[in-house]
């Protein structure tokens, strides 16, 4: 039997400690902060605008972004179950330790992963394959398929010893929609992440975008380069033979560094910690069964590296696994309630704020607007009307129906300018003619000089004292408009204000949460 430190020490090293009982404070922060969110969207869906017309465009996206908010909130606890195929899994293995196996199909996956499951086997350890069907765990002593084509169509694994696991998954960017549908319901049961790519092209960092969300729940990830190997022409009795060798320390050294930078720059521009990222490592599977496995082959294929890079990655796997439960709970409030409720923020809230910011430029043109109307239709009639009432008596008479010509054409005005806003406004006009016109203007000697000058004098006076009543009526509507607007405003502030907050919180729930174990 071959034995190896470093794979030694790995296993020993891989025991799962019981979950600490602390992490139950930091469970109750969670709920509560659901809570508490289910409350402040509770306020906001049941404030109701009765100052708006139901047709109105910022009506229509205020009852959208409701019916929105609406249809989330329901949806909260048919979310919580779609974690559940990941949290049987993750309980099924909750005294060993799970890595995710991730890469494309040629990034010789299956290939490392049945090299450990032979390499533990030599190493006395009990090794045992197994796929999911249906969610339930069949056991097989079938190692996996290997290929140059995508050969995992099903989510496999295989237990190395007693504590370690590797989860091999068909890629969260699968040539198969549905392997790639379904690895996304299990792959939260996984602790950690082997992140594989070939040497012929290592380190393709746009492949962590697909891995962006496994990232963000903070789980460590080591990169490991694999078929770091190459061919070579050797002399071999007279004759030039091709022979499969490792690549030499200095290719290794420098796919590592350049694997290392380029993935640091990577996660920064995707908003993850840099330091969940660990050190790369290269190797070559067939370079160390080739050679049976020899000590002397292991170290030259770079598997004593990968052993001391596992070692490395156990501690904070082990941390993570540790507050697992939590960490699920968290990853289902941040990705299905506060990042569906941010997306309804972004589709929705800019638009309002538009229409709002619009409607409220809009109230100056359109107090000016029904001035000019209504003087327009009001004023022009004026001295026909004059002509009819020709004696000083008759002014009460003309002052009345210039009021009803005035209401008509306001009210008609209004409706028609501030047609988004159900407001009450009923005209109530007052010329107060006779503080205008004194009894010596309208008193003269002459009656065709009385008459003709007095036409004039009530054109003016009725004339102005319309314009004053107008600008102070209008006042009034577009005091009641900057008040709604006023008022929806608010409201859409403080939503963003909750969200906000929300996120702010719960970002700090989960610091607290990881800093404890």
């Amino acid at each position: 039997m071959l034995k190896n430190s470093a794979i030694q020490a790995l296993i020993q090293l891989c025991k799962v400690p019981q979950t600490p009982s602390e992490l139950s404070s930091s469970l109750q922060a969670l709920q509560n902060w659901r809570d508490q969110l289910n409350q402040n969207l509770e306020q906001i869906l049941c404030t109701r605008s009765h100052a708006l017309h139901p047709k109105s465009v910022l009506a229509k996206q205020l009852q959208t972004l409701k019916q929105f908010l609406l249809d989330h909130r329901q949806n909260w606890d048919s979310k919580w179950l779609e974690f559940a195929p990941a949290q049987s899994l993750a309980d099924a293995f909750n005294h060993k330790v799970m890595l995710l196996v991730f890469g494309k199909f040629n990034a010789g996956k299956s290939s490392l992963c049945n090299l450990l499951a032979d390499y533990f086997h030599i190493q006395g350890q009990h090794v045992q394959y197994f796929h999911l069907d249906q969610g339930e765990i069949i056991y097989a002593d079938t190692p996996f398929k290997e290929g140059a084509t995508e050969t995992t169509v099903r989510l496999q694994g295989v237990c190395l010893g007693e504590s370690l696991v590797l989860f091999d998954t068909p890629g969260l960017h699968s040539v198969t929609p549905e392997n790639a549908e379904l690895t996304q319901r299990f792959i939260d049961s996984a602790d950690g992440v082997l992140w594989l790519s070939s040497s012929s092209s290592p380190g393709q960092v746009q492949e962590l975008d697909a891995l962006a969300q496994e990232l963000r729940r903070h789980k460590p990830l080591l990169p490991i380069i694999t078929r770091s190997d190459q061919v070579e022409e050797d002399e071999i009795d007279g004759e030039i033979c091709t022979l499969l060798c490792n690549k030499s320390t200095t290719q290794r050294t420098l796919q590592e560094h350049d694997v290392l930078q380029r993935s640091q720059e990577k996660l920064i521009t995707m908003a993850v910690d840099p330091l969940l990222l660990k050190h790369p490592v290269s190797v070559s599977a067939q370079m160390a069964r080739q050679a049976n496995f020899s000590t002397q082959a292991m170290s030259e294929a770079g598997f004593e590296h990968l052993f001391n890079a596992l070692l490395a990655i156990i501690r904070p796997v082990l941390d993570y696994k540790q507050r697992k439960p939590t960490e699920m709970y968290l990853h289902y409030l941040q990705e299905h309630i506060l990042q569906t409720l941010q997306e309804i923020e972004a589709s929705t809230v800019k638009d309002i704020e538009t229409q709002l910011a619009q409607m409220q430029a809009a109230l100056e043109r359109q107090q000016n607007k029904i001035i000019e109307q209504t003087w327009r239709n009001v004023v022009p009639q004026i001295p026909a009307l004059l002509d009819q009432y020709p004696e000083k008596q008759s002014i009460q008479a003309i002052v009345e129906t210039i009021q009803q010509w005035t209401i008509d054409a306001l009210s008609e005005q209004i409706t028609l300018q501030f047609a988004d806003y159900a407001i009450q406004i009923d005209p109530v006009l007052s010329l107060a003619l006779e503080q205008a016109l004194s009894h010596e203007i309208l008193s003269t000697t002459t009656p065709v000089q009385e008459n003709l000058f007095e036409h004039e004098v009530l054109y003016k006076a009725l004339s102005a004292q319309l314009q004053l009543q107008l600008r102070d009526i209008s006042d009034k509507i577009i005091e009641q408009c900057t008040e709604i607007l006023a008022a929806e405003t608010f409201e859409i502030e403080k939503l963003q204000q909750h969200i906000l907050e929300s996120a702010q919180e719960l970002n700090s729930i989960a610091h607290g949460m990881r800093h404890t174990t």
